[in-house]
């Protein structure tokens, strides 16, 4: 195969590529090879000379775009003609990166392409410059070190002052792509005091094509810069913008909305001083867009702008407008003979979901008039594919196709994607509504759970099943709350009533199973039972739900096992070494880990009946897969169920610690992060038990090794599984320091060290919420192995509080305390401790 690859086949389709008369030709050649690349990744890798020769003819389809710049800076993005060689070049590029990165051969794709990028650029002209920022771009999301991903940022930079507009358009373009998948490292606040200026300037930029492009690159790259960063540079941008607002073209305006709202996320309640010279105009745009039915786009991107705005000046600042703009939102769905692909039905819901989350109680009186119009979407659903519906669709539809079995009939079924966008977004919206208002929903929770029970068989998309199960959770949160035990009731039995037989008919079936289905019922069970709490079920359900969940982890493992010597029994001389499992067997997995999780949902409100009627299950579990011996995903299924045991049962468990906890602790240093994380996890819940004292020493040397040498390693994307682990090793540190101080007395300097060096967490945020407020609630008690002799530590304590202050790693409270601790530590007294603060 590799010899007559490399001799016939790949010389013969690269001359057709590269030269054939007809593009058509040129690309049908170029797809075969990628194709087969795809097909057989690591074979291909091996032929000499086929990555190179590919990419090369990719690379020079790049070049083939049009001359004349005059003509394209007068076209609009949208309505541009495309240029066929050159897209089919970057999708080229695309495709043989990913499935060389997927079997870890992309650093053939980089050396291949690290000499060409530089020759493009040197060549001197603006195709080849276009060519080279096109090849960054497609490569960027594979790249995976931060000093070459910066080192192309820099020369992406240096085009956006090209002195051709499509040259700058396409640096705008790579921007964009840099951000979205390296949004950390080139929003950094360094890169963005560079950045941001550009971007000031590109609102200038002297074509209006490039102006476009640099404020759609604008709202992924703005969506990731820091508050504090972004907020220098919000008043220019917004004097700019504001009088595009008012003047500018119409392709120019709709993205000035879209600029506007990032900003207007980003900034939150900084956001506010534009609230009383921004709201007059977009109102009166929106009442102007109202019934042109050819602006549709651009009125939904108004409403979500005054969404956003609403929520920099949150429910008193945005009272006086609601009703005006909840009735605008209302009628704006209302007009006649609306397409199903409608844009404003999909920013109208969003932004009812935001002003929702903005107004919270007060949103409640709009409930009863919107709800009716979102509940309905639950009633769209697929149909059989035959002549009569699919004549029902236009010839420019998107369609959803799925394959169901009913009553030993094959059934091809058929959705507008449109249809499919509506369902989610209503069932999405309602999540929202639910989930904001909590206990106040009460009052709508029949009306919504009998619309709901509609998307349960829903059979295109299992994240809208998903989403319907997390709504019909959150529902017996309200009831609960709301005081309904009786709805509550209905709710987890007819729930259980329509899910249980899912699982229930598994054990015969394993060979022909719904992994990706089962999971999503497993997750829904999850959910229901965590939030209906407890004292809702018999031992009899407890036990049965907790059987039949080990029953479908058995069929699984069942079909894992048939997979396995299936491919064994077929797999071919010339096969790939090492092949990897298919789609099934990670959905495989996924339903494993679900199963647990449901028996994990058992254990929180029922543990005294879980004890008596499930414990048996759980350990035979633990005991056939915590050995060493046992595959790794099976030990982590065992650790996972561990973890649950420790946090829910508590005391009541620590009897069958042997079994398990010396497997744990051990695996703390497991080679595998998935091991090493539920494992440091684990060992955090077991130190809050003041039997876990004999093995506190230990267990805290082991854990200060993890922390010590993933703090100093690699910072790169791919090394973020590891540093969770030490996020969690950290949890269990500060819990051993704590719960055992007695026992670890003459390390607890050491252990305290050692976390604290640890902080920030990186990864994690869960642990990060946890440890930060631990460090908060330390240094308020002035801990002095926290603060070091004479505060001498207190210039790192801020700088590690300074660093999570109102991200995703503190929590609204200790983003609190940590203002009011700066605050109280005096202005004199910051700018001595300034010059020592890490950067």
């Amino acid at each position: 195969f590799k010899d007559s690859m490399a001799a016939g086949l790949l010389p013969v389709l690269s001359t057709i590529a590269k030269s054939h008369k007809e593009e058509e030709t040129q690309k049908l050649a170029l797809e075969a090879l990628v194709s087969i690349a795809e097909g057989k990744p690591k074979a291909i890798a091996k032929v000499p000379g086929f990555v190179p020769q590919v990419l090369e003819v990719a690379v020079s389809f790049l070049m083939h775009i049009g001359d004349d710049v005059d003509a394209w800076a007068q076209e609009d993005d949208d309505e541009a003609e495309d240029e066929d060689l050159y897209t089919n070049g970057k999708e080229v590029i695309d495709r043989l990166s990913r499935c060389m990165a997927s079997n870890d051969k992309f650093p053939l794709v980089m050396e291949t392409l690290k000499p060409a990028i530089a020759n493009l650029f040197s060549a001197g002209s603006w195709k080849p410059t276009i060519a080279g920022l096109a090849v960054m771009s497609q490569i960027a999301e594979f790249v995976d070190d931060e000093a070459t991903i910066l080192q192309m940022l820099g020369a992406v930079q240096a085009q956006l002052r090209a002195e051709n507009p499509r040259v700058r358009h396409a640096a705008w373009s790579a921007v964009a792509q840099f951000a979205e998948d390296h949004g950390e490292a080139v929003t950094t606040e360094a890169l963005a005091a560079q950045l941001l200026p550009a971007f000031l300037a590109g609102l200038d930029d002297s074509c209006q094509r490039v102006q476009v492009r640099c404020m759609e690159a604008f709202q992924v790259y703005g969506s990731e810069v820091e508050r504090e960063v972004i907020e220098p540079f919000v008043q220019p941008m917004m004097a700019n913008l504001g009088h595009k607002l008012q003047s500018s073209p119409l392709p120019v305006q709709k993205k000035t909305i879209t600029f506007i709202a990032v900003l207007a996320g980003q900034m939150e309640d900084g956001f506010a001083q534009y609230y009383g010279p921004l709201m007059p105009v977009l109102k009166s745009l929106v009442q102007t867009l109202l019934h042109k039915s050819e602006e549709r786009m651009l009125l939904g991107k108004t409403l979500e702008c005054i969404s956003l705005l609403a929520a920099s000046v949150g429910t008193e600042g945005f009272k006086g407008d609601a009703e005006g703009i909840m009735q605008i939102m209302i009628q704006a769905t209302q007009v006649p003979n609306l397409p199903s692909n409608d844009p404003v039905k999909e920013y109208m819901l969003e932004a009812s979901q935001r002003i929702c989350a903005t107004m919270k109680g007060d949103f409640l009186p709009f409930v009863p008039h919107i709800l009716p119009g979102i509940l309905e979407k639950f009633t769209l659903s697929p149909k059989e594919y035959n002549q009569d519906t699919i004549g029902k669709f236009a010839d420019e539809d998107e369609v959803n196709l799925s394959i169901t079995e009913e009553n030993g009939k094959i059934k091809v079924m058929i959705m507008s994607t449109s249809e499919v966008e509506d369902l989610q977004n209503a069932v999405a919206c309602v999540h929202t509504f639910v989930e904001e208002l909590g206990k106040m929903y009460a009052p709508f929770v029949a009306q919504t759970a009998h619309a709901l029970l509609l998307v349960f068989d829903f059979s295109m998309a299992e994240e809208i099943r998903n989403m319907a199960f997390e709504t019909w959770g959150l529902l017996c949160e309200a009831a609960r709350e709301g005081g309904q035990g009786d709805v509550l009731g209905q709710l987890v039995h007819e729930f259980l009533k329509r899910i249980l037989p899912k699982f229930e008919n598994v054990s015969g079936e394993a060979a022909t199973m719904d992994q990706e289905g089962l999971k999503t019922a497993a997750d829904g069970v999850t959910v229901c039972l965590k939030k209906a709490g407890g004292g809702i079920l018999s031992a009899e359900q407890v036990g049965h739900i907790c059987k039949v969940a080990f029953e479908t982890l058995g069929a699984s493992l069942k079909v894992r096992d048939a997979d396995e010597q299936c491919r064994k029994a077929t797999r071919s001389a010339d096969e790939e070494d090492g092949e990897k499992g298919d789609d099934n067997e990670e959905e495989g997995v996924n339903l494993r880990i679900a199963c647990c999780e449901m028996v994990g949902a058992l254990m929180q409100h029922h543990a005294d009946i879980f004890m008596a009627e499930c414990l048996s299950l759980c350990m035979q579990l633990v005991a056939q897969f915590i050995p060493t011996t046992s595959r790794w995903e099976d030990r982590r299924l065992a650790i996972f169920v561990c973890c649950d045991m420790l946090e829910h049962l508590g005391a009541r468990i620590t009897p069958q610690w042997p079994q398990f906890m010396p497997q744990m602790l051990q695996d703390v240093l497991h080679q595998s992060p998935a091991i090493r994380q539920p494992a440091c996890y684990g060992t955090s819940l077991a130190a809050k038990d003041p039997a876990f004292a004999p093995m506190a020493q230990s267990a805290a040397s082991s854990l200060s090794q993890l922390v010590k040498q993933t703090r100093s390693g690699s910072k790169k994307k791919s090394e973020r599984p590891a540093q969770a682990c030490a996020d969690n090793a950290l949890s269990a540190l500060a819990e051993i320091a704590m719960t055992h101080q007695q026992t670890v007395a003459a390390a607890e300097a050491e252990i305290w060290g050692v976390w604290l060096d640890g902080l920030p967490c990186q990864a994690d945020e869960e642990e990060g919420i946890k440890n930060h407020r631990t460090l908060l609630r330390l240094v308020q008690a002035e801990k002095p192995q926290i603060l070091g002799d004479g505060g001498a530590r207190l210039p790192q304590v801020l700088s590690i509080l300074v660093d999570v202050y109102k991200t995703p790693m503190a929590d609204q409270d200790t983003s609190k305390g940590i203002g009011q601790l700066v605050v109280s530590i005096g202005e004199q007294r910051l700018e001595q401790l300034a010059q020592q603060l890490k950067e």
